[in-house]
């Protein structure tokens, strides 16, 4: 992955996910240690829409291994702000830095950015209802580790017990919703058994989620009662924002998932946060929460990723087993 952009979940290997959420749990526990891995390494978060978790989580994997972080924080402050284009942009960032992140609202950002000469590695952060790679990557980490615990396996999991999956809201208009189902379509359908899709549009899947779905032959059920089929789910992927344009918008609001809803025992229940009022807090100190794990793991995935990007694997250093106690 040395020099690799990331920009679309399809581009990256079933062998190349699971070596990174190796690495990350060996960085998550403390296994290993890469502190000072990306010293000399500038790190630019170019970020042209709101992000608190994905800029954040970026910025701290890069200082966790000795890397320079330089940001754009709000897309206004920049000079596209004055009508730049993002190819002029991109231009000079590689003068600037040695990867970026950019997330951006429109879905031909990374076209657009890397239309002139941008030859730095360019890392998807998130291009308008398009694709959110790295938070899917997050995601399935995520479960990998909880899944992992439960059937007393290793990370990463191997084939075996398959789950019911349950998505509430519209993957062709979320990115988060629909980079994680790309993902479990391509890379795990070895650990899925169905997926139901929640939501008040009619045609919730665009064509190529739709394929990547059925030729991973898994069963594919769309429907807008959440009561009907909440009962079978072993894992709940609920969101309700999505990007239009340059806003954000609620849909598919009357699907709430909260200490009321009839969930199995054991049941997942993930989200990508931020949420709204979709995704009740009485959750949070129940075993169903996977969400704030999401959102701690990310840290070690994004870590694991930008060593993998700049070459700095080598680098990497096994803990003394006294500093794990």
């Amino acid at each position: 992955m040395e020099g690799a952009s990331i920009l679309q979940v399809n581009e990256l290997t079933q062998t190349q996910l699971l070596s990174l959420f190796a690495l990350a749990s060996d960085l998550e526990t403390g296994r290993r240690t890469a502190s000072r891995a990306l010293e000399g390494v500038i790190v630019l978060t170019a970020f042209f829409e709101p992000s608190t978790r994905t800029r954040l989580s970026f910025e701290s994997a890069a200082h966790r291994s000795g890397a320079s972080v330089i940001s754009v924080p709000d897309g206004r402050v920049s000079s596209v702000h004055k009508g730049e284009s993002l190819a002029d942009t991109g231009v000079m960032l590689n003068s600037y830095a040695d990867i970026v992140v950019l997330r951006h609202p429109s879905g031909t950002a990374l076209d657009d950015i890397r239309a002139t000469r941008l030859n730095i590695p360019l890392i998807n952060g998130g291009n308008g209802c398009a694709e959110h790679p790295t938070q899917a990557m997050a995601d399935w980490y995520a479960l990998h580790k909880r899944c992992a615990d439960r059937d007393g396996a290793e990370i990463p999991l191997r084939p075996g017990r398959r789950r019911s999956l349950g998505v509430i809201g519209t993957p062709r208009r979320m990115r988060a919703l629909r980079s994680f189902l790309l993902m479990g379509a391509v890379h795990f359908p070895h650990l899925l058994r169905e997926v139901t899709v929640v939501s008040e549009d009619p045609q919730p899947l665009d064509a190529e989620l739709a394929k990547a779905l059925a030729d991973a032959s898994l069963p594919v059920v769309c429907t807008a009662d959440l009561r009907q089929h909440v009962g079978r789910f072993d894992i709940v992927y609920q969101n309700s924002l999505t990007l239009v344009g340059t806003e954000y918008e609620v849909f598919d609001s009357a699907f709430r998932i909260d200490g009321d809803t009839p969930l199995k025992p054991d049941a997942l229940v993930m989200h990508p946060l931020a949420r709204l009022s979709e995704l009740g807090a009485d959750l949070d100190g129940t075993p169903h929460n996977l969400y704030f794990d999401q959102a701690d793991g990310a840290v070690f995935v994004r870590q694991a990723l930008l060593l993998a990007v700049a070459g700095r694997l080598d680098r990497i250093r096994r803990s003394d087993p006294e500093d794990l106690g």
